[in-house]
């Protein structure tokens, strides 16, 4: 087999799966790792190994503990055949009393100095590589930081079913998820991040996969470091209700002011993506938590600061979902009275949700609708429906529930506006202060309550 030409190797190599899909099905339902078919087929000659190496190289899934081992191995050819790293970042693990705990300001230091150091360290074997020259040979390098947790996060944790079924007979209390809610990675003040040359593409996927949020400044930070970056996609948090300031200033923190020189921090960029997620209150009697400074409560920065990247003179697309936008975001109130022009933005679009930055409704109840069609549950403070906040009295004499942190769903849901359900705003408000521009220009126009697209194809014009 080793005299066939090495093209028919390739083509043949091509059609041989990389993995056990159905040993991968069974990997994500017990955790036994996933069977790797390719590596086996490196060993039957070196013509094949050239050939197998070029598709496991290609594209690469690390964890952050792995990187040194990672640089050990890819020498010489190897370093020009990778096109695609995605890489998870691995924080300090915790024992089983902590499971039941709240993350602690030493806990969430701990964190952000594992993330610091992780990012750091992708950021220079990346640059080691391009001094090398191996990379400046190669094709363009897709960047995706795609995964934050620590392995006893939720579904990494080994013995997951086993806790699952330890606290549904009340033999363990565990806050899951609810343990770091309210946590946000960010990087530490450190030594300059490295600029990079190599990678083209930018993806931070924090709040798809991972149940951390990272805060969106370092996010940007991140995304900025490759000069010739040329697309940027990232997924972040905005849905932080239970403390209103921790939003506003992560709103405030991706720029510090009005800046029109933002554009300029993406000197190649041709592609923007942001999913800036969180639930509108599904209580929509109540009233959505400002995402405004309330030193500021008119100036939506976070638009503001969209408006300045949109004008960067290489972008073509630019597409925003899941987000809470003001007019700020075409208009901001203090530039020019002449309209903006986006002369160079072929595709946009918008997916914004039903509540204002200001803390309004861009929606209301349909007129013809009766009062009362839309209620849900009861609104009702009773104890059966509040719950307790204390853990079981079989657990009360054990050591570990008496050190155990306690969080009442039903009371959270209520806080953040979540209870009771009521939806019933489906109709676009005619006139909302917070949609105009000096007093003549009306809000978006959309059709439904749901997370409403504005889609808008731009050979070239102005609006």
């Amino acid at each position: 087999m080793d005299k066939l030409p090495a093209e028919l190797i390739t083509l043949i190599a091509s059609f041989l799966e990389r993995i056990d899909y159905q040993a991968n099905i069974v990997w994500l339902l017990t955790r036994i790792k996933p069977v790797y078919r390719l590596p086996p087929f490196a060993t039957i000659s070196r013509r094949w190994q050239l050939a197998i190496e070029a598709r496991t190289f290609r594209s690469i899934q690390l964890k952050s503990p792995e990187l040194s081992y990672f640089a050990q191995i890819l020498t010489g050819h190897r370093k020009r055949l990778l096109s695609e790293l995605a890489y998870d970042v691995i924080l300090p693990t915790y024992d089983d009393n902590a499971c039941a705990k709240f993350e602690t300001e030493k806990d969430q230091e701990r964190n952000n100095q594992a993330f610091t150091y992780a990012v750091h360290a992708l950021y220079q074997f990346i640059k080691s590589l391009e001094r090398s020259g191996a990379r400046m040979e190669s094709r363009a390098l897709t960047l995706n930081i795609n995964n934050f947790y620590a392995p006893m996060d939720g579904t990494h944790r080994d013995k997951i079913e086993e806790h699952k079924q330890q606290c549904a007979f009340g033999k363990r209390h565990d806050l899951w998820d609810h343990r770091y809610k309210h946590s946000i990675l960010r990087l530490l003040e450190h030594p300059e991040l490295p600029s990079l040359l190599s990678p083209s593409s930018f993806i931070m996927s924090g709040s798809i996969y991972s149940e951390r949020k990272v805060e969106p400044k370092s996010a940007l930070l991140l995304a900025r470091k490759p000069s010739n970056v040329h697309s940027v996609t990232l997924n972040l948090s905005d849905d932080e209700k239970r403390y209103p300031h921790i939003r506003q200033q992560s709103r405030y923190g991706i720029v510090r002011s009005p800046n029109p020189r933002v554009s300029r921090q993406f000197p190649s960029l041709r592609k923007f993506a942001l999913s800036f997620f969180q639930v509108d209150p599904q209580n929509q009697y109540s009233s959505p938590p400002s995402a405004l400074l309330p030193t500021e409560p008119s100036t939506d920065h976070l638009s503001r600061a969209l408006y300045a990247l949109s004008q960067s003179p290489t972008l073509n697309s630019f597409i925003l979902n899941h987000i809470v936008i003001s007019p700020e975001l075409y208009w901001p109130a203090n530039s020019p009275s002449t309209p903006p022009a986006w002369p160079n933005i072929h595709h946009h679009h918008v997916g914004f949700d039903l509540s204002t930055s200001d803390g309004e409704w861009y929606f209301m109840r349909d007129p013809s609708k009766p009062i009362g069609d839309d209620e849900g549950d009861t609104d009702s403070d009773s104890s059966e429906n509040e719950g307790d906040d204390t853990v079981a009295d079989s657990a009360s004499e054990d050591e570990f529930y008496s050190r155990a942190d306690t969080y009442n769903e039903h009371r959270e849901l209520r806080a953040v506006g979540h209870y009771p359900y009521r939806e019933f705003r489906t109709v676009p408000q005619s006139y909302h202060p917070s949609t105009t521009r000096h007093g003549s220009r009306r809000g978006p126009d959309a059709q439904s309550a749901e997370h409403v697209p504005y889609n808008f194809a731009l050979p070239r014009c102005s609006f």
